[in-house]
């Protein structure tokens, strides 16, 4: 009996609009550029030919840069990129979906160990270094060829996101290909109390996606693999209190703090004589 699949929707095709963003890059470098903040990770579904244009790109846009910011920011991106083509899409603690027909016992879900290698039941290790998340599925065919006369299979990696602010915040593993409305629903929505146009993306603490970025994958029903997200990536959604601090009341705050510090200042001076 196979085991249940996560929320899944099936694999997308590159989008056309990729090929059109590696074409502005090369012809406009510095625009694309200071847009494209999380060039050098782009989609986990890339393909290894998209990958070294986008590099190559970067590597040429950095040539024309006209401030040594920009420079260290397009050389930045076309090292995560060479480096992404190097070491492959897997690290230790991944987790894979792994579905082989008529197989049960190389159905299930299985964890890449620290020598980026994943341990298969009955099988030898199979090493995933420098393998792409889009070449996943090609790659295991090929490995378990070796020891199965016929192999038909779907291979799936799984993230672990963090929902906040959501009706049902929760820990959530989902598959990448799933699309990003999908893993807010598993959350119960958006709810009546939150404001889904100040929702962000941080990893680590740190702002990932910022509110306009993020309505923007879930009004393009983006999966969570264009988004790039990873384990651990937290998607967060402030609720209407929190959302309506504004300058104004900043500003009113400040000006009672002042008329306070005034009072204690100068009025208690005035009193002392």
């Amino acid at each position: 009996m196979h085991p249940a699949r996560p929320i899944t929707v099936a694999r997308r095709t590159p989008p056309a609009a990729l090929w059109l963003l590696i074409g502005f890059l090369a012809l406009l470098p510095l625009r694309i550029a200071a847009a494209q903040s999380t060039i050098g990770e782009m989609r986990r579904q890339a393909t290894r030919a998209e990958l070294e244009m986008a590099a190559k790109a970067a590597e040429s846009a950095s040539l024309q840069a006209p401030s040594e910011k920009t420079r260290a920011k397009l050389q930045s991106d076309a090292a995560a990129l060479r480096n992404r083509l190097a070491n492959g899409d897997f690290v230790p603690g991944d987790r894979i979906l792994l579905l082989v027909e008529g197989d049960t016992a190389l159905s299930d879900t299985f964890t890449v160990r620290g020598d980026r290698k994943l341990p298969l039941p009955n099988l030898a290790d199979i090493s995933l270094q420098g393998v792409l998340d889009s070449e996943l599925e090609p790659y295991l065919t090929q490995e378990l060829s070796k020891y199965l006369k016929t192999v038909s299979l779907t291979a799936t990696p799984l993230v672990r996101l963090s929902l906040l602010g959501f009706p049902q915040s929760n820990f959530f593993t989902v598959p990448v290909d799933q699309s990003i409305t999908d893993v807010i629903a598993a959350a119960g929505g958006w709810g009546t109390t939150t404001v889904p146009s100040k929702a962000i993306v941080r990893r680590g603490g740190e702002l990932l996606m910022d509110s306009r970025s993020t309505m923007e994958a879930v009004r393009q029903g983006k999966t969570v693999g264009d988004m790039a997200l990873r384990d651990g990536d937290e998607i967060f959604v402030p609720d209407k209190a929190s959302a309506t601090f504004n300058w104004q009341t900043a500003i009113g705050v400040v000006s009672s703090l002042t008329g306070v510090y005034f009072l204690v200042r100068y009025g208690f001076r005035g009193r002392g004589g």
